[in-house]
């Protein structure tokens, strides 16, 4: 082992050997260089993460992995169609056939899906002629509405106006009856101020009388009084001749008025 190692890392030739005869077999057993290429990708991959995310050290370079990725999957690829070609020829027949059907399936998925297109644009068209006419038909009633909202304003415009001319004519005979009414106190009001100012001047009249009257009866008493011997003072209270004051009694019987 040790011999090929030095041989591969000093033997030019014994590297183009090597790399000649791996071509070889990748040639003739091409779904096994298939497989060793695979791995070598999954092994160039290891690599990448060993080296640049856990900084380990690598034997092999990633370069090299990948050209022999490469090289192995060539080889072994076109290999495999050489020395296969009844096996190429029913894979070929097999994608044929799978891309007919897929294509066949397309065809009919897209039929499928214009005919549901069709019946959907069906759809909404009728679904936008039902809008479009209860649109029409809202319009309709909203202009019918408006129409009996526009009668029923004006009827209410007329029955205001003639509740506001009778208000009016209320009003006018209201303030005429208050005139009169007015009127009328006030004529009342004059008679009973005339007829108060007549009762006054008669009370005025029978109080001059009463007064006069009442003069005369205390100039009749004091003409009584004198002649009896009593007098009287400014308080109305009656004197003896000597001056005391006289009773009720003596006063009465002196035929004199309290």
């Amino acid at each position: 082992m040790e011999k090929l190692k030095n041989l591969w890392d000093d033997k030019l030739w014994f590297k183009i050997l090597v790399i000649v005869v791996i071509l070889a077999l990748s040639y003739w057993f091409g779904i096994i260089a298939i497989l060793l290429g695979f791995i070598l990708f999954i092994y160039a991959i290891v690599t990448v993460i060993r080296k640049y995310i856990f900084k380990k050290n690598t034997r092999f370079k990633v370069r090299y992995i990948l050209l022999s990725f490469l090289a192995l999957t060539i080889m072994g690829g076109y290999g495999y169609a050489q020395t296969h070609p009844e096996e190429m020829e029913q894979s070929r027949i097999r994608q044929q056939e799978t891309k007919k059907a897929a294509e066949t399936k397309k065809d009919e998925n897209a039929k499928k899906a214009a005919k549901a297109k069709k019946a959907e644009d069906a759809k909404k068209a009728a679904k936008a002629k039902k809008v479009e006419d209860a649109k029409k038909a809202e319009a309709a009633k909203q202009a019918e509405a408006a129409k009996q909202a526009e009668a029923a304003r004006q009827a209410e415009a007329a029955k205001q106006a003639e509740a506001a001319k009778q208000a009016e004519a209320a009003k006018q005979a209201e303030a005429a009856r208050q005139a009169e009414a007015a009127r009328q106190a006030e004529a009342a009001k004059q008679a009973e101020a005339a007829k108060q100012a007549e009762a006054a001047k008669q009370a005025e009249a029978a109080r001059q009388a009463e007064a006069a009257a009442q003069t005369q009866a205390a100039a009749q008493t004091e003409q009584n009084g004198n002649s009896s011997g009593y007098t009287r003072d400014a308080n109305g209270r009656w004197h003896r001749s000597n001056g005391q004051f006289a009773s009720k009694k003596e006063i009465a019987a002196a035929g004199l008025v309290w």
